[in-house]
């Protein structure tokens, strides 16, 4: 009789366990549906609001799989323009570009919390007089206490940066430094929302070359680099905390 109860209480356990892990895979799969075009919405939104240059792409796609587990907007084939004086000119061209969103802001200010890019070319361009390419976002004013928060749909609270077999292009006039970068994989992580934060990177590149002051420091090695930096936002001040790199 005891032996009976407990296979009882037992397949009950196992039953609504079944029924939970079902209810949440099936909620996985059909939450991309159900709000199809609302996370995309926010995104486009805060574009809108926040990126002065030309961001265009093929189509977006909402999903828990493409970065499992995190649910993420895939923007396809994209293409961001540069600022001035590079306005003609892509800072991103990309075929995949993934923002992690963090589900528990889905049903308000959507927080953008991962961006993953992958088989991208980051071009990044400094003329002579040190105007750079990348300064893309509005400036906000700061506001009175009495004015209404401004709801751009979205926000960036960026915990993890992951770049995929990329090639970067870094060629600032002003130094002059000149880096090229193919076969370009890296992952960030560290709260780049504050003004003071310490940014842990992985980094691995096929191909670097190195040119400064149009001496060739690197010419097509291989680098691999495990940093930890301290960086203050307020003062543009870098602490190099820890700096393992291999080259070759």
């Amino acid at each position: 009789m005891a032996s009976h109860r407990l296979q009882h209480i037992v397949f009950r356990i196992l039953k609504w366990t079944g029924i939970v892990m079902g209810s949440l895979i099936l909620l996985l799969f059909l939450l991309p549906y159900l709000f199809p075009g609302f996370v995309s919405s926010k995104i486009r939104q805060w574009a809108r609001h926040s990126i002065r240059t030309e961001l265009t792409f093929s189509t977006a796609r909402l999903s828990f799989f493409r970065h499992f587990p995190a649910l993420t907007l895939t923007l396809y084939n994209v293409k961001l323009k540069g600022s001035a004086p590079y306005a003609n000119q892509e800072l991103i061209d990309a075929d995949e570009i993934s923002l992690g969103v963090d589900l528990s802001s889905i049903f308000s200010e959507v927080d953008i919390d991962k961006i993953y890019l992958t088989n991208a070319f980051i071009n990044v361009q400094a003329d002579a007089a040190g105007h750079a390419n990348y300064n893309i976002y509005f400036r906000k004013k700061s506001k009175a206490a009495s004015e209404p928060a401004d709801s751009a749909g979205a926000s960036l609270k960026i915990q993890k940066i992951i770049i995929e077999n990329s090639k970067i292009v870094y060629d600032d006039r002003s130094i002059p430094m000149l880096i090229d970068a193919r076969g370009f994989n890296y992952q960030g992580s560290g709260d780049l929302s504050k003004d003071v934060f310490d940014l842990t990177t992985h980094m691995q590149i096929d191909t670097i070359n190195f040119n400064y002051d149009s001496v060739p420091y690197f010419v097509s090695k291989k680098l691999q680099a495990n940093l930890v930096t301290r960086i203050n936002t307020n003062e543009l001040a870098f602490l190099f905390q820890q700096n393992d790199l291999r080259i070759n």
